[in-house]
């Protein structure tokens, strides 16, 4: 097994015929000695009525440019790696009156992988700021302060990794996020392949939040709030396989469950001084949900292999929202939702909890390295609840209907050259009865990205 399949985190293992890209990422040299990479990344956003109606002159447009600059050193069985980022975002509501612009420099990946023997390796251990890859994005995909131990030995590969943020990420930061400070994380992935049919991979993550909760009329900065405090446990299962191919394409599939059980303290702020902010009460509760999130890809036998994906999502929903236990599922909080074409949408662009998502995708090759996707979405709720959890629609739910909506996306990804990658997603959001007087109102996106790699 050779080094480069580990330093990708085993980011092939499982993956949908369908790519979901990242930022662009860095990756160091394997050859000995000294190696020097650079990117430029720029974004562009335009995000119109995300209130529903609710506020007049609620577009947002913003920006951002990132410069990516790495250093890696190869030696024998050492290998280092180093990554800074400069990072300029603009932003601006349509009523404001001023622009909000930030500037940063921000520390990427930077780590120390040891190894046997980059021909025929078996384990390793990698130690520093690191990036953890689900191919889908779904359980993670994020750079954390980490030590991992991997290890290879086919048809069995897996991982397992203990972190905590050290420090701040960036120079605009006085401290270390409140939602992740003294949050211990143990998390893991194994795979098996027993055929083409079959690939069985396995996902942990146990997390322990040592921060602790502030007391009841605790006066705190604003910036400061911490409405969670958690120690949760999700471990979970993926099957996926392609089916041999026959005159009529092949087929593909994927099935995930998971499960989520544990302890949670929320805390309630209200206002005390601009600023600042008041405890005003905090309950402890348990936690218990799950998720299950299948699809099936149908490639059609025609040259660029257009395809065709039908997926459904089931996240567990809470039927007595008075009680102290919370039976919604919640995803680990690592997963990435921002950017990029994502499985749940690209406008409301949720997290997998208290919903069912129909979705129905068409892939279709424009040219040999560029490729339009189309996609449509359906929102519900299992439990009609006044909220969503983490979503980018502002408008407010009645809690009286399940219907949250239906969206339409198209993504257009141009892969013409060797060094430089576009993107260009669109995306359209029909508020359902959920929304109460706002059902029908339309919230839209455009977002737009280039990657140059020097």
């Amino acid at each position: 097994m050779g080094l480069s399949l580990l330093l990708i985190s085993f980011a092939t293992s499982g993956s949908s015929s369908i790519a979901q890209e990242g930022d662009a990422e860095l990756e160091p040299s394997l050859e000995s000695g000294l190696g020097f990479a650079a990117a430029f990344d720029f974004k562009g956003e335009w995000l119109d009525n995300l209130a529903l109606g609710e506020r007049e002159q609620d577009d947002l447009h913003a920006f951002e440019e990132e410069i990516q600059l790495s250093l890696s050193y190869r030696r024998d069985s050492l290998l280092a790696f180093g990554e800074i980022k400069g990072i300029a975002k603009q932003m601006a509501y349509a009523n404001a009156r001023s622009h909000r612009s930030e500037n940063a420099l921000e520390r990427g990946e930077m780590w120390v992988l040891l190894f046997k023997d980059a021909s025929d390796n078996h384990a390793s251990l990698q130690m520093g700021r690191q990036h953890f890859l689900d191919p889908r994005l779904w359980w993670w995909d994020a750079d954390l302060d980490a030590a991992r131990f991997y290890y290879a030995a086919k048809p069995w590969r897996f991982y397992v990794g203990v972190a905590e943020e050290l420090g701040r990420t960036a120079t605009h930061e006085g401290f270390i996020d409140p939602e992740e400070e003294k949050v211990q994380r143990l998390l893991g992935y194994m795979d098996w392949t027993a055929s083409e049919q079959l690939h069985i991979g396995g996902f942990f993550l146990v997390q322990r939040d040592r921060s602790g909760a502030p007391a009841i009329d605790q006066v705190v900065k604003d910036v400061r709030e911490d409405e969670s405090d958690a120690d949760l446990f999700w471990a979970g299962l993926r099957a996926t396989g392609v089916f041999d191919a026959s005159p009529h394409g092949y087929l593909g599939y994927r099935a995930d469950i998971a499960r989520v059980t544990g302890d949670e303290i929320l805390t309630e702020f209200g206002v005390n001084t601009p600023g600042f902010s008041r405890v005003t009460e905090a309950r402890k509760g348990k936690v218990h949900g799950w998720a299950a999130d299948i699809d099936v890809t149908w490639s059609l036998p025609l040259p660029g292999d257009p395809s065709l994906k039908l997926a459904y999502a089931y996240g567990s929903g809470d039927r007595h929202l008075d009680d102290p236990a919370d039976r919604a599922f919640r995803q680990t909080g690592l997963q990435d939702q921002d950017e990029e074409f994502r499985d749940y949408g690209v406008v409301l662009r949720p997290e997998l909890s208290n919903l069912r998502i129909a979705t129905l995708m068409f892939g279709l090759p424009v040219s040999t390295d560029t490729r339009l996707t189309l996609g449509y979405h359906r929102f519900r709720q299992v439990v009609a609840a006044p909220f969503l959890r983490n979503t980018s629609i502002d408008g407010e739910l009645s809690g009286e209907s399940k219907d949250i909506g239906e969206e339409v996306n198209l993504v257009l990804q141009f892969r013409e050259w060797e060094d430089l990658q576009m993107d260009i997603i669109a995306g359209s959001f029909s508020a359902g009865r959920a929304y109460g007087v706002s059902a029908g109102e339309r919230a839209n996106r455009l977002f737009f990205k280039l990657t140059y790699e020097f």
